[in-house]
């Protein structure tokens, strides 16, 4: 087993799960090093962490913030980057990789997407090939793969919140049908703070399942039971994914490019195949509707006034739609 007090780098420690997984590291004991490519942006907002220069398009960086780590988390996503990100992700990769070999890392963690039952949508796609660049790079590689993160500040959830809601009604195109395996961002930053103790041998690639196998239009119903609303569902099974990220861009606070790549991406089943991980790493996972709670608390906790007020307006409308109301 790895010891507590080893260096690591988190790269892409101001996303979602990197800001969920710094403190995590740091409470383990780990020397952690939060890898940001606007250092400056990133002191401003959380003055607490240990901020490094670490730039994918700056190979000097990468250099100097890889230097004397034990195992480097590999965080990074470009799909709000817009068009040619596919690209800019294999490059980001095999710069990182590089930058890793040479500096003689240990092991790196990559966090990375379920490979889909059947066409993988380009946004999978490119998570599916930087997982394979990171492997094939010479520094043992522990891929992990999660579909839908449960937890406040994830793109995913914050539509599936914002859908749960805000509408009255909701048409069941065929892509709400597909199954995930949602799972708590705890389990996922647990999962992950796991990897940097587990012995060398523990590599490739292994699926991090949530506790449920659900399909989207079972989500969207059980986190509006959660918040107290009712969401009608009709089934319309044309509507297609790319005119449903329109009406999602309408009523949800998700940016245009993600709402069409995370629609296109459950044109088909996203469950794991195994369980494996939590038999290395054995876990109580969060049930769902409990991960669902967390979220919205802690959605609650950073919300401004003036945006409670506004989203308490959004929900009074629905509701009164839904008595049978005018707006």
């Amino acid at each position: 087993m790895r010891g507590r007090g080893e260096r690591v780098l988190v790269l892409g420690a101001t996303g979602f799960v990197g800001r969920h997984l710094v403190p995590e590291l740091e409470a383990r004991g780990h020397d952690v090093l939060a890898g940001a490519r606007d250092v400056i942006a990133a002191r401003v907002r959380e003055p607490g962490r240990r901020w490094v220069h670490a730039d994918l398009d700056q190979p000097d960086t990468l250099a100097a913030a890889l230097e004397g780590v034990a195992t480097a988390y590999y965080l990074v996503h470009g799909m709000a980057g817009g068009p040619g990100y596919e690209l800019r992700e294999r490059e980001g990769a095999e710069r990182f990789v590089h930058a890793a070999a040479a500096a003689g890392v240990g092991r790196i963690v990559y966090l990375g997407g379920v490979r889909p039952a059947g066409a993988p949508s380009p946004h999978l796609r490119s998570r599916l090939t930087t997982g394979a660049i990171l492997r094939g790079g010479g520094v043992p590689t522990l891929e992990l793969r999660a579909s839908m993160i449960i937890g406040a500040g994830g793109g995913s959830w914050r539509i599936v919140r914002d859908l749960s809601a805000r509408l009255p009604f909701m048409v069941l195109p065929r892509w709400l049908q597909s199954r995930s395996q949602p799972i708590a961002i705890a389990d996922v930053v647990g999962a992950l703070a796991d990897a940097a103790a587990l012995p060398p041998h523990v590599v490739g690639v292994y699926d991090l399942p949530g506790p449920e196998i659900l399909s989207a239009a079972d989500i969207l119903r059980r986190v509006s039971r959660i918040l107290g609303t009712r969401l009608v569902v009709v089934d319309v099974p044309l509507v297609t994914p790319r005119l449903s990220s329109y009406w999602i861009q309408l009523v949800t606070r998700a940016d245009m490019a993600v709402a069409r790549e995370l629609v296109e991406g459950l044109r088909s089943d996203l469950v794991s195949r195994d369980r494996a991980f939590w038999t290395v790493a054995p876990r109580a996972l969060t049930p769902f509707d409990d991960a669902a709670r967390a979220a919205l608390a802690g959605e609650e906790a950073s919300v401004s006034p003036a945006s409670r007020r506004v989203e308490h307006t959004v929900r009074r409308i629905g509701l009164h739609q839904r008595a049978g109301g005018a707006p």
